[in-house]
């Protein structure tokens, strides 16, 4: 069932007795704030910065509610880190879709998992769809919210008070414009637009001030949705899964995510460009799903070694429709898995079945170059089947495996942690691991602060809100002095 119905708010309300649907309520107001937090632990003196998260906030509008998780407009948070404390304050990016729906008191248009009954006009503009709710980043000096499918918007790095779509160099509009950019060691933006509908794969080099390097598209036979890419030094890495997607049931007015199915015979293909002279390689995998790259690099050989969380049974990653609905039977999900792509041409690939996960990433000096370290989300095997959800996080070699990891337990589900630098040594290696959780007894969502060189040792720091977030997707830490 991917359609918009009255009567989900409904059959969703005799599930509230679970601790974990306090995640996927709405948040009614349009801003958030939360002044001086209290704080279990001792806030790192030189942890200067803010914390943003970007997420769903908005699943529910007069008698609709959306079917699946991923369709709620875009609620950016962000958490501030002060020698006073740590403070919070929220606020929906006003995309165009939030402000005519907010007027119109209803939803309007289809999302990535629910669609609005009867056919769907293939030529609307995407930007009238776009939700900006799965990613934000700052980049030369301005905060960006960013979805799947559209534009990035500008978003006040104070206020977070939404300025608009974005507009690139020659008031240049790049979209589709991916909500994972890669940013370089050098300052320079790399992202993708990936168009199922057209076949279009699109690439852009974005200079560290903001201007447009290059825009490159190219047309891919078989194009389903891509979520995610690597860069080395010298090339950018995409995984394409077989899935089947199907532009004739999209028209016919089935959702995004139900228009595309698992094609379980077919190959994952891994595509090479070059970022000199956008020349293409192409290799093979066994089927296999993956949402998620940590990071890329290249050896002495030529060969690119790229870790990412994937399943070779995407079943237990499509579990948002009946999330919606307060239901949960877990199905393992994705797991550490490392890929060589060799320069002749074959591609190796190990899965670490015991380490299932998701939300890999690495600290920004690491981007890809050889690294020693990719920070994930781990779910606990003894995590109870009908508790979605992860329970850890873990530290991960790529070249020796699990070197810290830390269990939170039955009561609480982890979002995406990140990497955050010290005031002390900005260039330097992050001193500092920051991110939320929900705790599920107490009904709070709880901000975090780990030591990165000591994860195993729990927490550092807690600051507790007043009460429950909507779960989010992405984040990242913004530093200053």
């Amino acid at each position: 069932m991917d359609w918009l119905d009255g009567q989900l708010k409904k059959k969703f309300g005799g599930a509230r007795s679970k601790a974990w649907t306090d995640g996927l309520v709405s948040v009614d107001a349009q801003s958030l704030v939360s002044t001086s937090l209290p704080v279990q632990g001792k806030i790192p003196s030189s942890l200067h910065g803010t914390f943003f998260r970007n997420g769903p906030g908005r699943h529910e509008l007069g008698q609709g509610r959306y079917a699946h998780v991923l369709d709620g407009d875009g609620l950016l948070q962000a958490f501030e880190f002060s020698p006073d404390g740590v403070t919070h304050h929220g606020r929906f990016v006003l995309t165009k879709k939030y402000r005519v729906e907010s007027a119109a008191g209803r939803f309007l248009v289809s999302g990535f998992g629910s669609s609005l009954h009867g056919p769907r006009n293939l030529s609307e503009d995407i930007d009238d769809l776009n939700v900006a709710n799965t990613n934000v980043r700052v980049f030369n000096g301005e905060l960006l919210a960013l979805w799947e499918a559209g534009s990035a918007y500008h978003v006040d790095l104070q206020s977070l008070e939404t300025a608009g779509v974005k507009q690139w160099s020659a008031r240049k509009l790049l979209r589709p414009f991916s909500a994972h950019p890669r940013i370089d060691r050098d300052g320079v933006m790399w992202n993708f637009g990936c168009n199922p509908i057209t076949g279009v794969l699109s690439i852009y080099q974005i200079a560290g001030e903001g201007t447009l390097v290059a825009c490159k598209r190219m047309r891919i036979e078989r194009l389903p949705p891509v979520h995610d890419f690597a860069v080395t030094d010298k090339h950018l890495v995409f995984v394409i899964a077989p899935w089947d997607f199907s532009v004739e049931q999209l028209g016919q007015g089935r959702s995004f995510a139900a228009a595309s199915s698992w094609v379980p015979a077919g190959q994952t293909r891994v595509l090479v460009v070059a970022k000199d002279d956008w020349s293409l390689r192409w290799y093979e995998l066994p089927p296999m799903a993956a949402l998620h790259i940590g990071n890329a690099w290249e050896d002495s050989t030529g060969a690119i070694r790229f870790d990412m969380m994937a399943t070779r049974d995407p079943r237990g990653m499509v579990g948002g429709w009946t999330l919606m609905r307060g239901f949960y039977s877990h199905l393992k999900g994705p797991v550490m898995t490392l890929v060589e792509l060799q320069k002749g041409g074959a591609a190796k690939w190990t899965a670490v079945g015991d380490l299932e996960g998701e939300f890999p990433v690495v600290d920004p000096t690491v981007v890809g170059v050889r690294y020693r370290e990719v920070l994930c989300l781990s779910r606990s095997a003894s995590r109870p089947e009908d508790l979605p959800g992860w329970d850890g996080l873990a530290a991960f070699d790529p070249e020796r495996g699990v070197t810290q990891a830390y269990s939170f337990g039955d009561d609480w589900a982890l979002e995406e942690h990140v990497y955050a630098p010290d005031a002390a040594d900005p260039g330097q290696k992050s001193k500092w691991i920051v991110g939320v959780a929900m705790d599920l007894r107490e009904r709070q969502t709880v901000l975090l602060v780990f030591s990165a060189s000591a994860l195993a040792q729990g927490p550092v720091a807690m600051a507790r809100l007043p009460g429950a977030l909507p779960f989010g997707l992405h984040g990242t830490f913004h530093a200053t002095t």
